[in-house]
């Protein structure tokens, strides 16, 4: 009987070893996004009248859906977001990602409209460093992605998670994005959980609607420069809205 009961044990703990070490494939990922207001308006006259050393930082969830090769990363709404004015002074995009057909898909909210994106995957060149932290549960290193002269972003993915996945529609690297942030610390994406499960199709279903115009990245950018040029705060949304693209 002793033995038998030392075999069972042995087969317990191997099993729960598998479990705690094996690679993910499809879950949910939990993340906080801190934005940093001050940073982000700097000088800007007008934003010094609404923000305060109390509002300065604003934290919103999202939720990263993924199975092997889709991801779909959208915000967590709740009866406490901002209304008004403050409610645009950050982007909430719902991007989503096909790996295998090297889709990209993005519903960018203007004031209430949705504007739709269609286009491949982005494809940058990052750098892998050989500088590591700890993410909840899960060991990542560090990534850099220099988009151009005056814009750096810092990336730390993890290869416990398989699919090349990441907040904003980020991927690319060899696992997950669990971590995800601006040079000057003003945007700040972490993961708070990770959940090993099977999304469902409804989950995982992008919301692009069809009927509506589609663009690609360049052109929703070029037009949306002729629209707001000249606009005091026109660049200003444009750099924001495509700082992650």
């Amino acid at each position: 009987m002793g033995g038998i009961k030392k075999y069972w044990t042995l087969v317990a703990i191997a099993l729960l070893s598998t479990f705690s070490y094996g690679q993910i494939t499809s879950g949910k990922i939990t993340f906080e996004r801190r934005t940093n207001l001050k940073k982000k308006f700097g000088e800007d006259e007008r934003m010094k009248h609404f923000l305060t050393e109390e509002n300065k930082i604003k934290t919103e969830v999202f939720e990263l859906y993924f199975d092997e090769n889709r991801s779909l990363f959208k915000v967590v709404e709740n009866d406490d977001d901002e209304k008004g004015f403050m409610s645009y002074t950050t982007q909430r995009n719902v991007t989503y990602q096909n790996l295998q057909k090297d889709e990209l898909r993005i519903i960018i909210d203007l004031f209430g409209k949705n504007l739709y994106v269609k286009d491949s995957l982005k494809h940058r060149k990052w750098q892998v460093t050989e500088s590591k932290r700890t993410i909840g549960d899960y060991m990542c290193r560090k990534a850099i992605w220099q988009k151009n002269d005056s814009t750096r972003i810092y990336a730390w993915f993890s290869v416990d998670i398989v699919p090349s996945i990441g907040p904003e529609g980020f991927c690319g690297l060899p696992g997950a994005i669990l971590g995800l942030a601006s040079e000057d610390g003003g945007i700040i994406y972490f993961a708070k959980s990770v959940a090993p499960i099977k999304p469902t199709e409804m989950k995982l279903l992008h919301y692009a609607d069809e009927n509506k115009d589609v663009y690609s990245v360049k052109e929703l950018q070029v037009e949306l420069e002729k629209k707001l040029s000249g606009k005091p705060w026109g660049q200003r949304m444009i750099d924001d809205m495509f700082k992650w693209m």
